[in-house]
């Protein structure tokens, strides 16, 4: 079953909240999708809407799910390394499937890029707990000077900045999102100091809940599935992908 023993050692609402914001993500990805290859264009306002408050969702989350890996075994630089060469190798798989199967859009610093710098740039801001608040308002006030900052260059794609005309199916630069993601932290320290739930709250016996505690338990799994399935499925539909631009 979903809630089993294997996962005692997990908070279920974590795991609950994850799976709503990946189920948000396949949703706000697969109308991307149809934005992209089949020039849909209905709802442009409220999808760009639902795609914002998703990634926040999803980055804050992770945030939040860090600190409690960190205040439970205070892990050790060699950990942080390996998780940041898995996100980030796995983000660069991505950019290079993207170059090579796509005419534009290429994904250069998805959400896998960024998470996977995050747990890394967030290290020495742990110390801070809930004041974590603090920086995360000048990372996300950074993100607005960096919008309307741009250079011929890609090197600085992970900050922000990026050459005029810039267009990516994906996009996480530090600025603001890594102001998200210590908004996560943040909350993370007064609910859940030295990682444990500072409230009590019963398990849910409920199917439909212990699903999406499934999901949000295989979040990486999913992400890297969900775009084939998606492309393979329009493909199959449509006998074709006829708009290669938005």
């Amino acid at each position: 079953m979903f809630g089993s023993e294997a996962y005692s050692k997990r908070f279920w609402e974590i795991d609950f909240v994850r799976g709503v914001a990946l189920i948000m993500m396949l949703i706000s990805n697969f109308v991307t999708d149809l934005q992209f290859f089949l020039g849909y264009s209905e709802h442009k306002l409220f999808w760009r809407i639902f795609a914002y408050a998703t990634a926040s969702l999803f980055v804050s989350i992770s945030g939040l799910s860090l600190w409690i890996s960190h205040a439970r075994s205070k892990k050790s630089i060699r950990k942080y390394l390996l998780r940041f060469a898995k996100l980030f190798g796995l983000g660069l798989l991505i950019t290079l499937t993207t170059y090579l199967l796509l005419e534009r859009g290429t994904i250069y610093f998805g959400v896998l890029h960024f998470l996977g710098v995050a747990s890394l740039l967030v290290i020495p801001f742990y110390r801070l707990g809930w004041k974590n608040i603090l920086l995360a308002i000048l990372f996300l006030l950074g993100g607005q000077v960096v919008d309307n900052i741009h250079a011929e260059t890609l090197l600085l794609i992970p900050l922000g900045v990026t050459p005029q005309n810039f267009f990516t199916l994906d996009y996480f630069p530090i600025f603001p999102w890594f102001g998200v993601f210590l908004l996560g932290t943040a909350m993370g320290a007064p609910i859940y100091p030295d990682g444990k739930r500072r409230f009590k709250i019963k398990t849910p016996r409920n199917p439909l809940i212990e699903f999406v505690c499934f999901m949000g338990r295989n979040t990486l799994k999913v992400y890297l599935l969900h775009q084939p399935v998606f492309v393979g499925f329009l493909l199959l539909l449509y006998g074709g992908l006829p708009n290669l631009s938005l």
